[in-house]
Parts: structure tokens; C-alpha cells; sequence
């Protein structure tokens, strides 16, 4: 199986559908109380390429599905038609900042930048999550922006956030499946897409990924996706394939 093709991708979903007749987005997620006793959260960190993140939105929508799509605001990500698109097939946008790390560790200068940034998406969408970007080869976890105040939920408030999707989901019983580094293991080439969760799922390829999500997998679920990574085009599927090796390598290192 040629792993990391809209092909595949459709496969998975397909699974999914069967194993979770319930698939919510985040801003859902955080409104539901009590929380469903299964589910599958479908997420998407849209770091490049959003043509891609694109295609991958019509693909879901065809299948009746709607997903989270977390959009950094830089210049190359940041394309207002793509989001508006995105956000009218019924799909959720968040926003996936960066902010202490493009201030450089200084709080103030990152909730500035948090804050005009999350204008700056909200004249395009409803956002009501955020997620952390990485930044692997930056000093700062960018979480750390929701440490200058000792009551973070007055942070979520002043900014009419309903939720951070890595600190304020509990996801000690969720299962949590990612492709950061170009593999389906959890701790391999990832240095900060990491929750702590008491569901080990950890598999050697796609092929062994999708027998388990058909399979009885376990109730509750994030599937997160890169859409930079995914494609059906022959020479984009080569030259991400070793972008994805040399970045790989370039975290060992670090």
C-alpha cells in the first residue's frame, strides 16, 4: 500500500466512518457535556501547502465528514479564499499559532501577535479552538505563551477561545494517531506533537493502521493529519518524501 495518497486517506476515512458513527470537530468537542462515550476528533495542523489542505476538505465533505483545520497565518499558509472555502464545506478552522516563538521568548510581543493574528483569521471564520504549532528547531514551545498569567482560563476568556486543543482536552482515554515525521509511531521524529494519554497506539505502517481502525478500535479517537504530506502526484509524492527524511534526520540531530 502506497501510503500518504488521497487513495489511502479515503481508506481511512472509510474506516472510520464504520468504526465511529459519531465524528466531531473540536468547537463541537468542547460544547458537548457530558463528552460522548465514543467518538472520533478528526484534526488537521495546515503548516504548508493549503491547496493541499484543500483537497483533503473536499474529500471529507464528499463522505459527509467534517474536521478541524488549524491554520497558521504565515504568508504561504495563509490564503483567505482557501480558508473561506474550507470553512463553507461545513469544516471547522482553528488557529495555529506560533507566537512565542516568532517573539522570540518575549510574552508580551507573543500575545500581540496571538491576538492580531486571531483577527486576522476571524474576519474569514468563526475560530473558537487554537492549537500550539511545534516549531521543532525552535527553542519555544509555544504552549508556554498560556504561562504569563496564573489563571489560564482568563487568557481563554479574554480571547473568546473555547478551548486550547492541547491543554484543555482530557486525553488520558483517547486514543491519539498522528503522521508528524511520515510514520504512525508515536515518538518517532516528534518532538512536540505529544499528549498524555493512557492509549498506546503505535504501528509499524499504513497497512497495519488501517486494520485497526477496522477493527474495533478503541472508543475514542484524534486522527491528525499534515496535508502538506499528502498527494497523488508522483513528483509532489517524491520531493515531500525526502523533505520529510531530511527534516527526520535534522531532528535526530537536534
Amino acid at each position: 500500500m502506497k501510503d500518504f495518497t488521497f487513495e489511502v486517506y479515503k481508506n481511512y476515512l472509510v474506516a472510520i466512518r464504520k468504526s465511529y458513527p459519531r465524528i466531531l470537530r473540536f468547537d463541537e468537542y468542547f460544547r458537548i457535556n457530558p463528552k460522548p462515550d465514543s467518538f472520533c476528533l478528526i484534526r488537521h495542523d495546515v503548516d504548508r501547502k493549503p491547496h493541499n489542505a484543500l483537497k483533503m476538505a473536499r474529500l471529507e465533505h464528499s463522505l459527509n465528514i467534517q474536521a478541524t483545520y488549524c491554520f497558521r497565518t504565515k504568508k504561504h499558509t495563509f490564503k483567505p479564499d482557501i480558508i473561506s472555502t474550507i470553512s463553507a464545506l461545513g469544516h471547522e478552522i482553528a488557529y495555529h499559532y506560533e507566537s512565542l516563538s516568532d517573539a522570540k521568548g518575549n510574552m508580551d510581543a507573543a500575545i500581540k501577535d496571538f491576538q492580531n493574528n486571531l483577527v486576522k483569521l476571524r474576519k474569514l471564520a468563526p475560530i473558537s479552538t487554537i492549537s500550539m504549532h511545534g516549531r521543532p528547531f525552535s527553542p519555544y514551545d509555544n504552549k508556554d505563551i498560556w504561562k504569563t498569567e496564573k489563571n489560564h482560563q482568563k487568557l481563554i476568556d479574554h480571547f473568546k477561545i473555547q478551548g486550547e486543543i492541547y491543554l484543555d482536552v482530557d486525553y488520558s482515554d483517547i486514543g491519539y494517531i498522528n503522521d508528524t515525521g511520515r510514520n504512525w509511531r508515536i515518538r518517532k521524529a516528534n518532538r512536540r506533537d505529544l499528549v498524555d494519554s493512557n492509549v498506546l497506539l503505535d504501528f509499524r505502517d499504513g497497512g497495519n493502521l488501517l486494520v485497526y481502525l477496522n477493527k474495533q478500535p478503541h472508543s475514542k479517537l484524534v486522527f491528525q493529519i499534515h496535508p502538506e504530506r499528502w498527494t497523488d502526484q508522483n513528483f509532489e509524492y517524491i520531493v515531500q518524501y525526502l523533505k520529510d527524511k531530511a527534516i527526520n534526520l535534522l531532528k535526530t540531530l537536534v
